[in-house]
């Protein structure tokens, strides 16, 4: 990554006041230069919305090479608007807008982040009289470590116009609103793969409880066809797959499971960003049972029965089998 230009504008507003910076950060500081590299890394891996910027998009022509403005100039145009939007409301948390132009291979990209400050105790040296005496103090204005994402920004490929999307929701004006799109940038993102994910799960559950499919069972399998399909379709997953395997052998509940993915816009297929991240965490299946005990249980031996099998008791109750085990080990950590 080779940093080109850095900028960071304090949103006070606690105190009521934009302190924009006159000039830029200083790059060449290696300390610096990581700390910008980290969290940016750190943005790039998280959960986004994707979208694609035009040439009529309001943030598209403030950063535009076309715009006689410098930098920082751009910038502060950015940071006053958004100060505005956010300083009459409550939820909204104070903190501070960075800004930076990079070079990642052979594109350029334009991020903008709004980290949003955390308090934090320090220690101070103080004087009682003659006696020096050390002190805790509360300080409001930590900004998050480069290992933390930010809350609230956007990434924006200044070769393509694609960009990634990460906002909150905070009630402004008595309404409850994805300000930092709709308001601020004045863009309209796409659904983000975790909200995507989110919604066949729901689609999932209610077409299992329509036609009493046991909800962990059809759970299990959205799962285990999400995982097959991120693999199989090089991060894609085809919506219709999913309905397809967890309700396998009945095409009524098939049927069903099309009209509501329908209904609810999921589309032919969703592209999942950062595939890798999903496979991670859809290789091992867990489950909670009533009585308290949590279970754990890699993705490709919870499909061998002759691991791991459901019995369905004639009471209505279920017996969990763990079947060929060679040895147990404790993971009581000191």
């Amino acid at each position: 990554m080779i940093i080109k230009h850095a900028i960071l504008h304090i949103l006070d507003k606690d105190a009521g006041n934009l302190i924009a910076s006159q000039n830029e950060m200083d790059i060449s500081n290696i300390q610096i230069h990581e700390y910008l590299e980290g969290i940016i890394q750190k943005f790039e891996n998280t959960d986004y919305k994707p979208g694609q910027l035009t040439d009529n998009d309001y943030i598209a022509g403030v950063i535009s090479d076309e715009n006689p403005d410098s930098f920082v100039e751009k910038t502060t145009t950015l940071a006053d608007k958004l100060f505005s939007i956010i300083a009459p409301s409550e939820q909204v948390p104070a903190g501070d807008l960075l800004c930076v132009e990079y070079s990642s291979g052979t594109d350029d990209f334009f991020t903008m982040l709004k980290l949003n400050l955390a308090p934090h105790y320090t220690h101070t040296v103080d004087y009682e009289g003659d006696a020096l005496v050390n002190k805790l103090v509360l300080n409001k204005s930590i900004l998050p470590d480069p290992t933390q994402s930010a809350q609230e920004g956007i990434l924006i490929n200044l070769m393509t116009g694609a960009y990634q999307l990460v906002e909150k929701q905070y009630l402004i004006d008595g309404h409850r609103t994805f300000y930092f799109s709709q308001d601020f940038l004045e863009i309209s993102p796409e659904t983000s793969a975790k909200d995507n994910l989110k919604t066949i799960k729901n689609t999932v559950k209610q077409v299992a409880d329509k036609f009493d499919v046991p909800e962990h069972e059809a759970l299990s399998s959205a799962q285990t066809a999400i995982f097959k399909n991120i693999q199989d379709n090089d991060g894609e997953i085809k919506v219709s797959d999913i309905g397809d395997a967890v309700f396998a052998g009945n095409i009524s509940a098939q049927n069903a499971y099309q009209e509501v993915s329908k209904e609810k816009d999921l589309g032919e297929s969703i592209e999942i960003p950062n595939a890798e991240k999903y496979e991670k965490k859809y290789q091992v299946q867990r489950f909670k049972l009533d009585s308290g005990i949590e279970i754990t249980i890699p993705i490709d031996i919870y499909q061998d029965k002759s691991k791991v099998e459901f019995v369905n008791n004639p009471d209505g109750t279920q017996t969990l089998m763990l079947k060929d085990i060679g040895s147990i080990m404790s993971k009581f950590n000191s």
